[in-house]
């Protein structure tokens, strides 16, 4: 690698970290080297790439531009190593975001086996059920339930969420199982806010339900904690419930009616260069996806 790439992988370590110190522990040199590479990198290309103050570190303007630029320019340089097997593997970090339970239940063992073929590959996972945005958190993909975001980014299906509607014993006891897709409206239906479905559900086999009840939370995690003490009835992926219908924990309400499935997608920033590592991971989880039952398109 030439001196004007390293200071540049040396850049982009310190703009993601927003810091010297987490820059040299991840590229395993001096603080002090950190800060030479930097000042070089400045002098060479005669900008002030980074603001720098006694507590925190910012890009400028050019170096916001530069970052982007530096971005596609090292995975050129990754990739072009990468095919006459300069390094023997694929290298380097893939930043990427999902939903919590889904990577709780598939994402994160997916990921485990990928890194055994690939151990040079480093994965930052960042979990939110909130829609984080691509460019702005220098994100290289997502894994997007539902809405895909901004819809300028390049989004391929990839499975579906199939999705349950369970409650808790105790709250069958108390209150009776409904036993058309009408008898909702009668029971206390926990609501999960992210969606935007409002207080109407979409079953299949049946026209969209009114529903209406006392709990909503913007957390998949909430939503399944509320239906095993017995709050009411909840709906969202089978993943998230698995192991407690399993136990017997939670019933399936209305097995006859399921609630609707969601679309799965991989989405990308448009106009970035698709690194190998990151095109080897996409790949590798589309595959993943394909071949589980439970998130395949049908």
């Amino acid at each position: 690698m030439n001196e004007l790439a390293g200071w540049m992988r040396t850049f982009v370590a310190v703009a993601d970290g927003a810091s010297f110190s987490r820059a040299a522990l991840r590229l395993e040199i001096t603080q002090s080297s950190v800060s030479r590479q930097i000042s070089a990198l400045e002098k060479h290309l005669g900008a002030q790439l980074l603001q720098r103050t006694t507590r925190s570190i910012a890009l400028t303007a050019e170096g916001t531009a530069f970052f982007e630029a530096a971005l596609r320019a090292l995975a050129a340089i990754d990739e072009a190593e990468a095919s006459v097997g300069l390094h023997g593997a694929l290298s380097g970090q893939v930043r990427l975001t999902a939903p919590l339970t889904l990577a709780q239940a598939r994402l994160i063992a997916m990921i485990a086996r990928f890194q055994q073929k690939h151990p040079r590959i480093e994965v930052d996972l960042r979990l939110s059920d909130h829609a984080l945005n691509l460019v702005s958190d220098n994100l290289d993909f997502a894994i997007r339930v539902g809405a895909i975001g901004d819809s300028r980014n390049i989004a391929r299906r990839i499975g579906r969420a199939s999705r349950v509607m369970v409650a808790a014993p105790a709250y069958i006891a108390a209150r009776g199982l409904p036993q058309r897709p009408e008898d909702l409206w009668d029971h206390n239906c926990l609501s999960y806010s992210l969606l935007a479905t409002g207080t109407r559900w979409s079953l299949a086999g049946h026209a969209p339900v009114d529903i209406r009840g006392n709990f909503r939370a913007d957390s998949p995690d909430a939503l399944r904690a509320a239906a095993l003490a017995g709050a009411g009835i909840a709906v969202n992926a089978r993943w998230l419930f698995e192991p407690d219908l399993a136990e017997g924990r939670l019933f399936e309400v209305l097995p006859a009616f399921p609630p609707l499935d969601m679309p799965i997608h991989l989405t990308m920033p448009p106009g970035r260069y698709l690194a190998a590592r990151v095109r080897a991971l996409a790949d590798f989880l589309i595959e993943a996806f394909a071949a589980d039952p439970l998130l395949r398109i049908p």
